[in-house]
């Protein structure tokens, strides 16, 4: 059976850095960093007290008022950034085209839901437990709410894979829409983890910057002075279609999904392979089914968390997967600017990869002050930079082990025809 060709027709992103892929855009290219101090709640007990929140974000504005009462936050994000992506790519849900159109949305869970239960039970007792909380904060709730808001009836699919959920339900909605199982595919991610128990995990964790002079630098991968990850929330969703369909239908295409593959290093929930073997092959087995070779990538849309270890080893597996021609690749990590959203990182890169094509700009890595010797790549230091993109890579790197990568390539008039 002849796989179809997928490509993104569009995209919504809420972001902590912007609502809108315009906004969230200009930040990126403007190497505008969203992290500061928490605003919501008192972060003076904690060792790390900066986030990237996402600001001036009204449910209501998405969804109807009763269930915007009764989402979780990552859900209320779920169908903000859903909703937005529909409108790029000028799509309306008919009866018709509802039974055709999948969802492939993932989260880690609904902390702040599952966290706000919990004070309630310690504090007041069973009966004052919001009977809601069962259905809010599972990971499948997203996908859920997409489906009911949006009048879906095809399948809604919850991914949840750490920092690899984003990458992941693209992969997922790029077969649905090749294999012809559907004709749309709704692909993305959402988290909101900045609530004081779910900081308090990373906090004793030890994975979390506490840079705090000045919030705006805290974030800083493969910068030799990186001290952790900022914690940040956010989502967004890119509409997945045939080659075929956007053709027929007339609108512009952002990019095509070439290939994808996905590893498990299989070594601890923590320890990561900072060698990048795992992760390389990711690359590697990804770059193949895209009939592409290593010296095809133009750019890298990176992890790049500030942890030290994951830093390395994306710089490692880069190196292994790449060989010669990584030095020459302008690699960006949006994290510098928006922080860890953890879940939704793969989407929101996948959204920044996508607009590096369309408007041939690689976004900066800011923050880069000390180069780092084990991090010795074209990090494109806080300037962004006018370049030619066709295709991207885009990778992740899960607590766990889970690593994924994605390939996507610009869908010229060329390659349409």
């Amino acid at each position: 059976m002849r796989r179809r060709r997928v490509v993104v027709t569009g995209l919504g992103v809420v972001a902590p850095n912007g609502v809108g892929t315009a906004t969230f855009w200009q930040s990126l290219v403007a190497g505008k960093s969203a992290v500061d101090y928490i605003s919501a709640f008192d972060p003076t007990p904690y060792p790390s007290k900066v986030a990237a929140e996402v600001r001036d974000f009204h449910p209501l504005d998405f969804m109807r008022r009763h269930p915007a009462k009764t989402a979780g936050r990552s859900s209320q994000f779920a169908v903000a950034s859903t909703r937005l992506a529909l409108a790029d790519a000028q799509l309306t849900i008919t009866p018709n085209l509802s039974p055709s159109v999948a969802i492939c949305y993932g989260t880690s869970g609904g902390a702040d839901v599952f966290e706000l239960a919990a004070r309630s039970l310690l504090s007041q007792g069973l009966t004052s437990v919001s009977p809601w909380a069962a259905l809010e904060y599972p990971p499948h709730a997203p996908a859920s709410y997409i489906a009911i808001e949006m009048g879906i009836t095809g399948p809604a699919i919850s991914v949840s894979s750490n920092c690899c959920t984003g990458i992941d339900a693209i992969r997922a909605a790029a077969s649905l829409v090749g294999l012809g199982q559907s004709r749309v595919a709704i692909a993305g991610s959402s988290e909101a983890p900045i609530s004081p128990v779910a900081f308090a995990t990373f906090c004793a964790l030890g994975s979390l910057s506490t840079r705090a002079c000045l919030p705006v630098q805290a974030s800083r991968p493969y910068d030799r002075l990186r001290d952790g990850l900022v914690i940040s929330e956010g989502a967004a969703a890119l509409i997945l279609e045939s080659r075929d369909s956007a053709l027929a239908r007339g609108v512009p295409v952002y990019a095509e999904i070439l290939g994808s593959a996905g590893a498990s290093e299989a070594i601890g929930m923590r320890k990561g392979d900072i060698d990048g073997r795992a992760m390389a092959r990711a690359i590697t087995q990804a770059i193949s089914r895209s009939s592409a070779h290593p010296w095809d990538i133009d750019h890298i849309n990176a992890h790049g968390s500030s942890l030290q270890d994951f830093d390395i080893a994306d710089s490692n597996a880069f190196k292994l997967a790449l060989g010669d021609h990584v030095y020459k690749i302008p690699i960006t990590s949006i994290k510098s600017m928006i922080g860890q959203p953890f879940s939704a990182a793969g989407s929101l890169q996948a959204s920044a990869a996508c607009l590096t094509i369309a408007k041939q700009i690689v976004p900066p890595t800011i923050n880069q002050e000390v180069k780092d010797p084990a991090c010795d790549l074209d990090y494109v230091p806080n300037r962004a930079r006018v370049a030619r993109v066709r295709t991207v890579l885009i990778n992740g790197h899960s607590f766990g082990g889970s690593v994924a990568a994605l390939i996507i390539g610009a869908a010229a008039q060329d390659r349409l025809d």
